[in-house]
């Protein structure tokens, strides 16, 4: 599984001083992989975060912050193990004459076999293999799956059996990687896919699960973590708007831009809207959301897949008439200041005029400001289109 470029064909019998010097090198590939992992995990932790949050709401009715420590340390995890299985990565001209043939070994733990079966066996040559890394290479690779066994057992809840299938799997999916020149990008395989890494990080997975135990008297169990979100589900708190009005967002802007994408396909000479184009997006954001809230009586998407809805102040169901007043509100306070300024941005000839157009401007950037920072510091208080309207968010269906 994790090779060190080809110390694999290195001679048994090399002098301690290559050993050495090739341990080193393959060390410093190895803290190069997880350097390289860590770079790339923010931003597959940004795309996951939106989908995240709004899976952890809809299931839990909250998002653990442990919960949370725990899952992204598992993709950081399987991220680097991953980079340690490809990376590094060779010139595509240097594998066009490898061949899965060449780069494929079925015989287990082929270099002990080899030294059990020699007639000329040497004591000095056995110890030599004792301090290569083909041996630290058996060891890394039991020590690769040992985090994800851990995972299994402790978070997922897995059985041994499963654990063992799963890590099985996955090692599988590492070899098929290697075998198969990372599906295809590359014209042939330029690491050696064995056997030997199967057995190796299937122990390993299986270690984990034995491991895991250690973590049981000292860590909240999954029950733990999944009661304490029960706990804290049933308000709607400022948090669990803004994931849901952000979901909501970005699933409008997708309509918003693929209707933009059909229009200048109708129209080749429509270049879209230079002034207005956040006036025209924001308010088609307002508009749908609206209509959503109407024929479902309370919920946009966001709403419905974060559990929660628009109620009555009282208690009861929003009338059509307060769920209008309340998305009119939004929009008066955040669109129509940029509206106002648009039309003004053509008068040139004074000074009062861009103070004016300043000043517009700053009022609908500082709704929006205020609206963050009342979520998320002061717990989803109630903003002036929630008091106008008499409307507030309740905690829908039920947690499972």
């Amino acid at each position: 599984m994790i090779k060190c470029l080809k110390m694999r064909t290195m001679s048994l019998k090399t002098s301690n001083t290559m050993v050495l010097l090739a341990g080193k090198g393959c060390w410093m590939i190895y803290i190069d992989n997880i350097y390289k992992g860590l770079l790339v995990f923010p931003f597959i932790a940004a795309l996951f975060t939106l989908p995240y949050a709004v899976y952890q709401y809809n299931r839990h009715g909250s998002v653990s912050k442990y919960r949370t420590l725990i899952i992204y340390s598992f993709i950081l995890y399987m991220l680097i193990a991953y980079f340690m299985v490809i990376l590094p990565l060779p010139d595509r001209a240097s594998t066009a004459g490898n061949t899965w043939q060449e780069h494929l070994n079925l015989i287990p733990f082929r270099q002990i076999w080899l030294y059990w079966h020699d007639k000329s066996f040497e004591v000095a040559a056995f110890k030599a293999y004792l301090v290569s890394m083909s041996l630290w290479q058996l060891l890394f690779n039991i020590l690769l799956t040992v985090p994800f066994g851990i995972y299994m057992r402790y978070y997922f809840k897995m059985s041994l059996r499963r654990t063992v299938i799963y890590s099985f799997l996955l090692s599988l999916f590492y070899e098929t990687s290697q075998i198969t020149a990372l599906f295809g990008i590359y014209p042939g395989p330029y690491r050696l896919a064995d056997v030997e890494d199967l057995i190796c990080n299937t122990m390993g997975g299986a270690g984990g699960y034995y491991i895991a135990s250690v973590f049981a008297g000292v860590l909240p169990s999954r029950d733990e973590i999944d009661e304490k979100c029960k706990a804290s589900s049933l308000r709607v708190s400022g948090m669990r708007r803004l994931w849901a009005g952000l979901f909501d967002y970005v699933c409008i802007a997708a309509v918003y831009v693929f209707l933009l994408g059909v229009i200048r396909v109708l129209d080749p000479e429509f270049t879209g809207y230079s002034i207005y184009g956040e006036v025209y997006s924001w308010s088609f954001f307002c508009v749908i959301s609206l209509l959503q809230v109407l024929f479902t009586k309370g919920s946009t998407l966001g709403h419905a897949a974060c559990r929660m809805t628009l109620m009555s102040e009282h208690g009861g169901t929003a009338s059509a008439w307060q769920l209008i007043k309340r998305y009119l509100c939004l929009w008066l306070f955040t669109d129509l200041p940029l509206i106002i300024a648009g039309q003004l941005m053509s008068v040139r000839f004074a000074f009062i005029i861009d103070l004016i157009i300043l000043g517009l401007t700053a009022v609908s950037r500082l709704y929006f400001i205020i609206y963050f920072v009342n979520v998320v510091l002061r717990k989803g208080r109630l903003m002036p289109h929630d008091k106008l309207s008499r409307t507030l968010y309740m905690v829908s269906g039920s947690i499972r």
